[in-house]
């Protein structure tokens, strides 16, 4: 298991991109690169946005 069941960040963003690594158990690992870029994509991007959120 990825550890991330059951836990939230509390930023829906980072929650989804968290998901996809559920997708890894069951993916043959040629698709592997492809999840992982795409959680970075997700997580760089949620990062970016930070700057323009008020707090």
């Amino acid at each position: 298991m990825n550890g991330t069941e059951g836990e939230t960040t509390g930023d829906e963003r980072v929650d989804a991109a968290m998901a996809r690594l559920g997708e890894l158990e069951g993916a043959k690992t040629a698709a592997h690169p492809e999840i992982f870029q795409d959680v970075h994509r997700r997580l760089q991007d949620a990062l970016s946005g930070i700057d323009g959120e008020q707090a």
